[in-house]
């Protein structure tokens, strides 16, 4: 992958086949060889990766929900993965990927499906193409502030069953972003983004200016094991 490479669903079978055969083909060239169990995915927030036991578990749905700090979580997800050599996949349910920000952050955009989607539902499509395809990973669907069809994402018996195997059966990490819980008892780990306290410095004047914002990161459940200690996330404005 030269670049950040950037998809859109198509909408034939045929035209799906092509993509899917593109991919693997990259895929395979990039891919670390050998069947060994991969670590989980170092976050690079102590106290969370610590929580989870190492970071985001292969093989595993993980579902991030709440108000505040999402992206920011999910761009420095996506940076630990890609520096230890993982392709990744970023599912653009709600047009939301800055490149800029993700690469400030330390994502490696080479090694990046961008995959932009109209909903929910062409989101779940999409997730269901890539871990079919295998070789990545870390999958991020992101849902957040999407409307209509993703409200009845959790309503959705039949897929987060299949979308979980898959995740389990090719090793790879599947990131869940939504305001709130989609994936239900299928994700292996819910984590909760709660907005903290204002942090305000004086600036010429007298006057007060809010710098940024504190984002309480903590895991809600789990089937890793004990949760460890919540994760304060600063968010420059």
């Amino acid at each position: 992958m030269s670049g950040l490479a950037a998809a859109a669903l198509p909408k034939s079978s045929a035209a799906t086949a092509a993509v899917i055969a593109n991919l693997r083909q990259v895929i395979s060239a990039q891919s670390p060889r050998g069947g060994t169990v991969k670590p989980p995915i170092a976050i690079g927030l102590s106290n969370l990766d610590a929580a989870l036991h190492g970071g985001l578990p292969s093989g595993k749905l993980v579902e991030v929900i709440g108000q505040t700090g999402k992206m920011s979580l999910t761009l420095r997800s996506l940076a630990g993965a890609t520096r230890r050599g993982e392709l990744v996949a970023f599912i653009d349910a709600a047009d939301a990927l800055d490149p800029g920000a993700a690469q400030q952050l330390g994502v490696d955009l080479t090694r990046m499906l961008w995959a932009r989607v109209k909903n929910g539902k062409d989101g779940l499509k999409a997730l269901d193409l890539l871990l079919g395809a295998g070789g990545f990973g870390l999958i991020v669907l992101y849902l957040a502030g999407v409307t209509g069809p993703a409200a009845a994402l959790s309503r959705t018996e039949q897929v987060w069953p299949r979308l979980s195997q898959r995740s389990e059966k090719s090793g790879t990490t599947v990131l869940v972003i939504a305001d709130r819980p989609v994936a239900g008892s299928f994700a292996a780990v819910t984590l909760s983004c709660d907005e903290g306290h204002g942090v305000w410095e004086q600036v010429p004047g007298g006057r007060m200016r809010l710098s940024s914002q504190r984002t309480r990161i903590e895991v809600r459940r789990s089937r890793l094991g004990p949760p460890g200690d919540a994760e304060l996330l600063t968010l420059r404005k």
